[in-house]
Order: C-alpha cells, then structure tokens, then sequence
C-alpha cells in the first residue's frame, strides 16, 4: 500500500534500539544515507589496541563518522588545462567503475579516463562496455573445476564439507574475473531472482546417475549452474532469462514448482501457488500497476491497481505444473535430483484445462493476463505442454509493468536507491525497445542504466582557481545509496594491487564472513534477497522531503535493512583488520588462503609527511569516487601528524591508519 506522507522522512534506530532524531542542518542537499550511517556506526567500537597512537586513530575512526553538514568533497590540484581535463575523467571513471564491476582498481581507472579524453566520455563508455560483452563469461562451475583439480579434490568427495568450494569461488571471480561487467550484472540478477543455499538438496556433495553412462552434476554445484544461468542471461533478452529460471531445477526445488501435480479433486489436491505468486511479485511485474516512470497508477477511487489477483494465480499454478527432473531413460515422474539441467515435461501430470475445479462452466483453457492460452491438444504431448508454457512467459514478459519494476531493481542494485522518473522513462524505453524492435534487450538496458546522465549526477565536478584545482561536490540523499557491505570488501581488495599466496594464484576469502557483514552470494535467507527494495529505516530525517523527481514520494535504503550496530561494529572490525594488517587470510577447504596488499609505493611517500595528502588522493579516487570531504581528510592528517611527527619510521602505520580511517568513513560507505 502506498506509504503516508509521515513515512516519507526517516532516521534510523540505533544498536539499542532508540530512535535517532538527526539534528542536521536543514537544506536541498542535506545526506540522507550518510547521516542514517552516522548514527548507526557511531557507537563505541570494541577497537581497543596496546600502542597509543593507534588508539589514537580508532578514536579518529569514531570522530569521523560524527555528523557534518553538507560541504565540498574532494579536491584535486592540476597544473593546466590538459591535467584538469584528465583528473575530471579519472573521478568519473572511478565513479562509473564502482558501478559497474565490483570495485576500480589504479590500472581500470587510468585505462578508461585515457579514452575519455581521446574520444569522449560516452563513447568512451559504450566502448567499454561493448568490451566487457565481447569476452568469454566466466563460468562458476568450470572455475570450480579448475580449483577443484588444484586441491586434489573429487567433486563428490565426503566429508570436507565441499559445498564451500561455491563461495571461495565466487570470490575469486568477483576479485579477478576480466569479465567484470558481467559479473556485477549477475550479482545484480542474483538479488531479483533469488534463490538460497537453504534450499532442500542444495549441499550434497553427490551427482547420479541419470542414464547412458551420463553422472548429474553433484548437487552442491547446482546453484553455481544457476549462477551462470543469470550471467548467460546478463547477454539475452529478458524474456528468454524469465524461461531459463522457469526451468531451471533450483528454481523448481527453492520455490517448489519441481514436481508440482495437477489438481485431483477427489484427493483434494490442487497445484502449488509458490512460483505462480513469486513469478508476479518478484520477478516481473510487482504488486501494484505503474506507469513507465515507475509512478503508481491509480483509479478513479486513487486506490492503486493491483497487477494481479487470486484468480491469475491460481492460472498460473496450473501452468506450472508436471516439471520433473531431467533423465536421459527414466520416464517416471520422480526421477532422481538433477539440478545441472533444465527440468523436463511430465505431460500426465500436467494440468488439463479439465477436471481442475468443481466449478460449472470453468473454461477449458489458462488465461495470464488477459491473454487466452491455445487449447491442449488430446493425448497430451510435452512438446504442447512447453508451448502452452511458452505462451504464459510471453504474456507475463509482455506485461507492460516488467520494464519499470525490472529496471528500478537493476538501477537500485547497479547506481543509486532511488532513480528520478526521467532516468525511469529513458531506461523503460530502452527495455521496451532497444531501437530493432527488441524487447528487453538486457545488454541494451545495462547500457542505458549505466551510460545515463543520472550515473554522474551525484556528484558536481568543477574546475576552481587560486588554488588550481578540481572540486567535488556530492549532492547526496536522492543520488547516493549505502553501499552493499559485500561490495565494500571487493572493492578494497581490488583497490589495493592484490595477490596471493594460494595455488595458481586463486583470491578467495569463505562463507563466514557473511557474520560480519549480514550478506554473502548463495546465502539470502529468503526469496526477497537480503533487504526489501522498498525498506525505510524507521524514524524521522529532519529538514527533508523528497523531490518530486522521485516518482514514489517516498525514499528507500534498501541496505540499511541489514545494518544494525551487530553488523556495523563486525563490519568495521573486519574491514579494520585488512587494513592495518594489509591482508585478508581465510581458511580454505584445503589449507588457508592469503590475500596481500601492495601498498608499498604509499607506504614509501609516507616517510615525509608532506606526501599524506597525496596519499589520501589515490585512496579518495580509488574508494570513494573523489567524495571524500576535505573536513576528513583534514582530521586524518592532523591525527597522523599529531602522533608520528619526527617518527619517519612509522611510514607503515601512517598508510595503515589512512586507509582505515578512510575506509570506515560515511564517505566511503556512501556511494554517490
């Protein structure tokens, strides 16, 4: 239902549950999400370190996520028109980057800022993308494979808890992958067409067999083949990745369309709703009907319009019905798990358009949204079964709401929390036609998300004099969002020149870390992902109500879902470990896994304590897209100053603590 107007501004609660009322200075810009982050992360830390300088420093870490009123970001110092024109591609390649892959590194940023300088930045970032398009997906389950051959392991062995190999390789590709486009878009995908390794089956370590001497893919590795099913999808076209996830087994078995029988109304048996409900409400059109630009519509009564009702969901239960696992010889309805292969048809218990219901009359065919359903033919074969299917993804792929709700949950999950109506009216236009006459086109609606106005919109970038220099100015609360406490991970990692000590060089880090930060691949707990797209945090923002570009009325963080102080404090102290270790280390299936930091040219300038702000320029660039306010990096010079001048010796500890300080900033945990 629609929100009330006293909905609209919110705050946040803290770890102890109270409401904070956010007593910030009432302007246009005021920041939303960092002011929320504030709050929440502005506890006590459980920080405590023997030596007294870097006890210095976690107190700065907590001294700078204090609120501060809106001011100018970055500044970058150029010498002349052609070093002006390069920093200001730099910081939009850095912001462009963080959306699109799962963190920039020195090498991305300095590569693309080149050609937008050469060409200009759209084709710059058309060409990149068309780039990213163009290379072999990296494939989960051939990774996989690759590893498990490195370790000596079989792929069905017992007892070592082989399901984890998913996670250590997810984080591999997501570190190293060149792919990264693609990557990031799965990630995306994966949060829309969820499914969760608490799904029955999912961590068996055995395959079987499933004729013709053919072994089915262990079932651990089913949601790895998932996986690389939403990265296919990322290169096809909307309606034909709504088909692959129909059939796809861990779909059938997560939202219980495997095996779903035909009504016997003797029995009292009628088909499961599960995947008739969450094909609507999730995966395609949403609850409510919405013009292009993602507004609500509403009748004549100004009551929204639901997109669909207990009727629609009960045709389409009986549409998915007789799915059955693949079996190269086996004809029976309950062949053995087979989560590597799109399920098959078992047309006798697929429902008829008879016997279906004790009501007179009932027509003896399926209609999806208006749109008849060709007859079934007698005997039922599976080849009519899967056109009738078929007929019933068209009509729900063709409904006109898919483009904006489809769209607005790839714009949340790529750019920013609350995209404008305008950005929804460009986006929604290419989804409904890439320009061929292609509906859904999804490389075309990747492209539009990211090559829009709207990308750089959060944040002002403008040539200033006396000083010579670049300015950054965020705008903050309906052009930023908080970022994913997953992605803040990736992106360190990949910022900081990475290697490692495994085995062919694999980057990973394992499952476990989902305690620290609420969230990791294969794991949401539910079919709606880890957060809602439409969460508020509770409470009241002061001074702020949201534009009218903004087509709800209302503003959502869906990120803020999973942050709480638990998660907060747990988030910051891993990530402080990485950065005043210079290295993550995890535990592997088979022996530990290093990921070290090459820091040593920051670490050589660190010996003169003139070169910190240079030093806070490249991780600003690299981990904050050039957003780092002046007023923090200021506090972070004078603790450093304060506690090591005439100690040269601690240039290590100097970029340690810079890089710590930055990284729990709300500078770099708000994404503009």
């Amino acid at each position: 239902m629609r929100q009330n107007r006293d909905r609209q501004n919110f705050g946040c609660f803290s770890s102890s549950g109270r409401v904070w009322q956010l007593g910030r200075r009432a302007h246009a810009q005021s920041v939303f999400p960092k002011a929320v982050f504030t709050n929440v992360v502005s506890q006590p830390l459980p920080w405590i370190s023997p030596p007294a300088w870097r006890c210095a420093f976690l107190a700065l870490a907590t001294l700078i996520v204090l609120p501060a009123s809106l001011a100018r970001a970055g500044e970058f110092p150029i010498t002349n028109s052609r070093d002006a024109k390069l920093t200001r591609a730099k910081i939009q390649a850095a912001q462009f980057l963080s959306k699109a892959t799962f963190g920039p590194t020195e090498d991305d940023i300095d590569a693309l800022a080149t050609r937008m300088t050469q060409i200009g930045t759209r084709p710059a970032l058309d060409e990149w993308i068309d780039e990213q398009f163009a290379m072999p997906t990296t494939s989960h389950q051939d990774v996989t494979y690759d590893l498990l051959h490195i370790d000596g392991t079989d792929d069905e062995e017992e007892g070592i808890g082989i399901s984890l190999y998913r996670y250590q390789v997810w984080w591999h590709i997501a570190l190293t992958a060149p792919d990264q486009l693609k990557q990031r878009v799965g990630w995306a995908l994966s949060q829309i067409f969820v499914i969760g390794d608490s799904g029955a089956g999912f961590n068996n370590q055995t395959g079987r067999d499933i004729g013709e001497g053919e072994r089915s893919l262990p079932d651990w590795l089913g949601m790895s083949h998932f996986y690389d099913t939403l990265l296919d999808g990322s290169e096809s076209t909307y309606r034909e990745l709504l088909e692959d996830v129909t059939y796809h087994p861990c779909m059938g078995v997560w939202l219980s369309s495997i095996r779903n029988r035909k009504a016997n109304l003797n029995q009292g048996r009628y088909p499961d709703e599960n995947y008739a409900r969450e094909i609507m409400q999730l995966f395609s059109v949403g609850l409510y009907e919405l013009h292009q630009d993602g507004r609500l519509k509403v009748n004549e009564n100004g009551e929204l319009i639901p997109t669909y009702d207990n009727y629609q969901i009960k045709e389409l239960a009986r549409l998915f019905t007789g799915f059955r696992y693949a079996h190269n010889t086996s004809a029976s309805f309950y062949t053995g798990r087979n989560l590597g292969q799109p399920m098959t048809i078992y047309p006798p218990e697929h429902d008829t358009n008879y016997n279906y219901t004790d009501e007179s009359a009932a027509p003896n065919t399926k209609t999806v949204f208006g749109t008849v359903l060709p007859p079934l033919p007698t005997p039922l074969t599976e080849q009519a079964v899967r056109d009738e299917i078929g007929a019933g993804l068209d009509a729900v792929a063709n409904h006109p709401n898919v483009a904006p709700f489809i769209c607005t949950r790839l714009i949340q999950r790529l750019v920013k929390s609350n995209p404008s109506r305008a950005y929804l009216r460009r986006v929604t236009r290419v989804f409904n036609n890439n320009g061929d006459g292609v509906r859904g086109d999804m490389k075309a609606v990747v492209k539009a998300i990211l090559t829009d106005p709207e990308v750089f919109r959060g944040q002002r970038v403008m040539r200033k004099r006396n000083p010579s220099r670049i300015d950054v100015v965020t705008r903050g609360t309906e052009y930023s969002r908080l970022r994913e406490p997953l992605l803040r991970v990736t992106a360190l990692i990949r910022a900081m020149r990475p290697s490692s000590d495994y085995p062919g060089g694999y980057m990973m880090i394992n499952r476990y870390i989902e305690s620290d930060l609420g969230q990791m691949a294969y794991r949401s707990p539910t079919v709606f992902n880890f957060y809602l797209p439409d969460y508020q945090p509770p409470g009241d923002l002061i001074g702020y109500n949201p534009s009218r570009r903004i087509p709800s009325d209302a503003l959502y963080a869906p990120e803020f879902q999973i942050l709480n102080g638990v998660t907060a404090n747990k988030t910051m102290n891993r990530l402080r470990s990485f950065c005043l270790n210079r290295y993550s280390q995890y535990s592997m299936r088979k022996g530990t896994c290093r990921i070290s930091f090459n820091l040593d040219e920051e670490i050589e300038l660190a010996r003169d304590l003139d070169n910190l702000d240079e030093i806070l320029r490249r991780f600003d660039l690299l981990l904050c897209n050039g957003s780092l306010s002046e007023t923090t990096k200021t506090h972070i010079k004078d603790a450093v100053i304060a506690e090591t001048t005439g100690r040269d010796y601690n240039n290590v500890q100097r970029v340690e603590s810079i890089l710590h300080a930055l990284v729990v900033s709300p500078d770099c945990a708000i994404e503009e």
